[in-house]
Parts: C-alpha cells; sequence; structure tokens
C-alpha cells in the first residue's frame, strides 16, 4: 500500500516577499493546470490582493499542500459562529486537487488546527462520495451537513421545457414582474438580505455547516471588483416586495463552469412554479450572454424534493454527494497526545 507524503506552506502576508507571492502564484497556476482548470487570477497582485483580505479581513489561514512534491491545491481554516463559545468550530475548507484527506495528512492538520484557534469546539471536514468518511471510526466524528451535487450539461439541456416555462410566465404571473441584476442596488440590499436569511431558515435540517449571516454591508462588500460575479433574478409581488431569487457565480472571463446556489420562494408563493421562472431565466441569460458555457452545477439538500425534481426536468443529472463532519476538539487532543 503506497503512503502519500505531504507538505504545508502557510500563506503569511506578515513574512512573506515578492518573490515568495511569486512562487505562490506558480503553485496555484501548476494545482489548477493538473486538474484541467484556468487559473482564476489573472496576475500575482490579484492573487496577493485576494488572499490578504481573507487573512487580515475574514481571519482565515491559507496553507498550500504538496502531494509526493507535487502541487495539489490549498487547505484554508475559517472560524464559523465566533461569536457564540458553544457552537464555536473551525472549518477545513478543502480545495485539494483530489478532496481526500489522508490520516497522516489530517493529523498535520490537527497541529495547524490546535494552534489556529484555541476556542474552538471541533474541526469540521468535508467528505465526498464517502472519501473521508473514515474520521467517524477513527476519531468519533459526528455529521453536521448533507448535500447533493447535480450538473447540468448545457448541450443536454431540455431547451423545449425551459422555453416553455419562460412563455407561459407572462400568463401565469400577471401581478409578478422579474428582474435581472448585476450589482444589487443600495436601496435593495438591505431587503434582499434579510430575505436571503429567511430563505435559509426555511431550508431543511442539517442543510448546511455553519454560520450564515448575509448583511447590506456584506452583500456590498462582495460586490467590490474581483475575478467572480455574481448574476442575479429576483422576482416582485404587486407591492413591490421580494418574493422569489436565485443567483449564481462565474468569472466572465472564464465561463465555461457557472456555480447556481439558493434558488428559493417566498412560502406563501410556493407551489405555483416561480422556481421553474426564474432558473429557466437565468440559463437563457448564460447561454445568450457566454455561448462558451459547458454546464451549470447546483446542490441541494437531499430532503429539499422540490429543489431536486425541478433540476431533474430541466436535465441536471446528480454527480454526488457531501457529508460534513465534526471532529471535537476533545478528541483530537487526545489523539495528538497518544500518538506524539
Amino acid at each position: 500500500m503506497t503512503v502519500n507524503t505531504y507538505r504545508l506552506e502557510k500563506v503569511d502576508p506578515l513574512i512573506y516577499k515578492e518573490e515568495d507571492w511569486k512562487r505562490y502564484f506558480d503553485f496555484r497556476t501548476k494545482s489548477y493546470a493538473l486538474i484541467n482548470r484556468p487559473m482564476p487570477f489573472e496576475s500575482v497582485e490579484k492573487l496577493k490582493e485576494r488572499n490578504v483580505e481573507s487573512i487580515k479581513e475574514r481571519g482565515q489561514e491559507i496553507y498550500q499542500v504538496w502531494k509526493n512534491e507535487q502541487e495539489h491545491g490549498t487547505l484554508v481554516f475559517s472560524l464559523e459562529f465566533k461569536d457564540d463559545l458553544k457552537k464555536r468550530f473551525t472549518y477545513l475548507n478543502n480545495y485539494m486537487n483530489d478532496k481526500h484527506v489522508d490520516a497522516n495528512l489530517l493529523e498535520m492538520v490537527f497541529k495547524k488546527f490546535i494552534d489556529y484557534d484555541e476556542k474552538s469546539n471541533s474541526l469540521a471536514i468535508q467528505s465526498e462520495e464517502g472519501m473521508n468518511d473514515y474520521v467517524t471510526d477513527l476519531y468519533d466524528a459526528r455529521i453536521g451537513s448533507t448535500l447533493a451535487f447535480y450538473e447540468l450539461n448545457v448541450k443536454e439541456a431540455n431547451v423545449e421545457k425551459i422555453d416553455a416555462w419562460l412563455a407561459e410566465a407572462p400568463a401565469k404571473f400577471p401581478n409578478l414582474r422579474i428582474v435581472f441584476y448585476n450589482e444589487i442596488p443600495d436601496d435593495l440590499l438591505e431587503e434582499y438580505a434579510a430575505f436571503y436569511m429567511q430563505l435559509w431558515g426555511d431550508m431543511p435540517a442539517n442543510s448546511a455547516l455553519g454560520e450564515t449571516k448575509i448583511t447590506a454591508e456584506s452583500l456590498k462588500a462582495a460586490q467590490q471588483p474581483g475575478p467572480y460575479r455574481a448574476y442575479r433574478y429576483v422576482v416582485f409581488n404587486e407591492a413591490n416586495q421580494l418574493v422569489a431569487k436565485t443567483y449564481v457565480v462565474l468569472n466572465p472571463k472564464q465561463p465555461q463552469v457557472v456555480d447556481q446556489y439558493m434558488t428559493g420562494v417566498m412560502e406563501k408563493y410556493r407551489g405555483r412554479g416561480l422556481s421553474k421562472w426564474i432558473k429557466a431565466a437565468m440559463f437563457k441569460k448564460l447561454v445568450t450572454e457566454f455561448p462558451a458555457l459547458e454546464k451549470i452545477t447546483t446542490e441541494a439538500h437531499p430532503e429539499n424534493h422540490g429543489s431536486r425534481e425541478l433540476s431533474k426536468r430541466m436535465g441536471y443529472k446528480r454527480t454526488g454527494g457531501e457529508k460534513g463532519f465534526l471532529i471535537d476538539r476533545a478528541n483530537i487532543v487526545k489523539h495528538l497526545e497518544t500518538n506524539t
């Protein structure tokens, strides 16, 4: 059995010099090339700017990962429920090429975790298609979230059905209007943030691991210039209130793959077909504006049967699933003490 070796290097703006940032840029470029994905940052300065923001303003900790001396992506620590000491934990964001966290790599991560935040009660780790499920037996980890992933190959989309949904919408919803936003206007930020949080609270149990706080300020900050953009469709009722929304995230310079998130409808308007309208509108917008678009990805909780069925009717296919595990700090400390 082959035992993989790993090496970690912390991205540290306090000690990094220009040659370090250039080396990091080369690392990221090579890592993306190994999985046939383009580098999302067009320059060293853009990469540096985004990472410094993540580290200094968001309190994240970023590590480059080499697997068997090959560039292998990054691991990022971030805090969840920072202001709630009972819930507070550290999330391990996994941007490695194969997503598998070997036990010997996880032991290295444990040591970094202990130093990262002394108040975190646990460490959260992702497991796609069961690849990291071993943590339940080895560290007595518990499940914190469950998601299913779907993908729409644009060439296989059910365009006839999508066009039909769009064509029937004006007559079906005469008192509603649909609006596209590249950026949310300032006078809509508060309402949009509140609506987002309302939809988030309506999601099935275990639909997400961690804390989600969407505010007018955070939305405004997210709309600052960067490689990625958010495209949104929203629906207003006759009183000019938000009643439905969907949004995608994309890199306009590399639009082959688009990620779609949080399609939601106000409770009193559910069951009428509004999700069909806004998802169909978004699809047509994307394929018209970005001829190079190849696929759209999305995710849903396994219990969100409406979302799953709608995606299926559009032509989406299930590509996998993910669980989020929480490993208690006490178990990590015990493991490190036993194996030191």
